[in-house]
Parts: C-alpha cells; sequence; structure tokens
C-alpha cells in the first residue's frame, strides 16, 4: 500500500510538473559569435560583479551582466514580447533590471525572466529573454556565442 501511495504521488508530481506554462524566448537564432576582453577599457564596467554593459550584435544589440566573479550572463536586448527592432531593453539604474522601451515590461538579469506588472491579461511577463551562451576564462576573455 505504501509502494503504490509512492508511485501515486510520483506521478501526481510529474503531471504537475510538465502541465505548468514554462516561459519561453520566441526570438530566432542569429549567429552570435565574438570574445571580449576584461582588460579593455571599454568592457571596465564588467569587472565589478553585479555590474552590466550592452555591445553590438544579436538581434537589438547584446546585455552582458556580470553574476558571480566568475559567470557571465548574456541577452539580446529586442524584447521578447514586442519583437519589434525599436523595442530595446535599457538599464533600469541598477543593472539587475532592463525594462523594454516599448511595453515596459521590466526583465531580469540574474534569469532572463520577464516580471509580472498589475495588469493580469498582460503576458510578457511569460516571456524570457533570448539568451547566449558564454564561457569564461577565469582571467580576462569573455566569449559569447549561440552554439
Amino acid at each position: 500500500m505504501l509502494r503504490s501511495f509512492a508511485i501515486v504521488s510520483l506521478l501526481i508530481t510529474v503531471i504537475i510538473v510538465y502541465s505548468c506554462k514554462k516561459p519561453s524566448s520566441s526570438i530566432p537564432d542569429t549567429p552570435v559569435d565574438f570574445t571580449i576582453y576584461l582588460n579593455d577599457p571599454l568592457y571596465r564596467e564588467l569587472r565589478v560583479v553585479g555590474n552590466s554593459i550592452t555591445v553590438t550584435g544579436g538581434h537589438a544589440g547584446i546585455i552582458i551582466y556580470r553574476l558571480t566573479e566568475s559567470d557571465f550572463v548574456a541577452y539580446d536586448r529586442l524584447c521578447p514580447f514586442e519583437q519589434k527592432s525599436t523595442c530595446r531593453l535599457n538599464a533600469t539604474g541598477d543593472d539587475l533590471e532592463y525594462r523594454c522601451s516599448c511595453c515596459n515590461t521590466p526583465y531580469l538579469m540574474i534569469d532572463g525572466s520577464g516580471q509580472s506588472k498589475a495588469d493580469s491579461s498582460f503576458s510578457g511577463s511569460e516571456m524570457i529573454l533570448k539568451a547566449y551562451n558564454t564561457n569564461f576564462d577565469g582571467v580576462n576573455a569573455i566569449r559569447i556565442t549561440n552554439f
């Protein structure tokens, strides 16, 4: 009987996990493959954890954010909800949050997730930013790619 209960509990858990709507980014791929160097004065902001910069590339530019001493994330500046070339994400002041210039949806740099707004009919919060791969050599070079 205990074993039956465990199996039923496991099945219910699996159903709940897979039935939840997962955030998504429908921004198509575009070639991205470049390296930046922290000793370059253009990228000095990235020497400090919690700072970000924007560079050219992707669809509307790329945001590079330093999560920890050894971890960086990179996101396309194109708003995944609006997807218009004029709708770019801009820093709000603390580099942790960027907002769309058109729909004003805030996105967190920690995971690229759109944050809820007071209007429950607004679906921008169900989106995530288009992420690019980052590879830090541990010293100076950060490579950003989409493969």
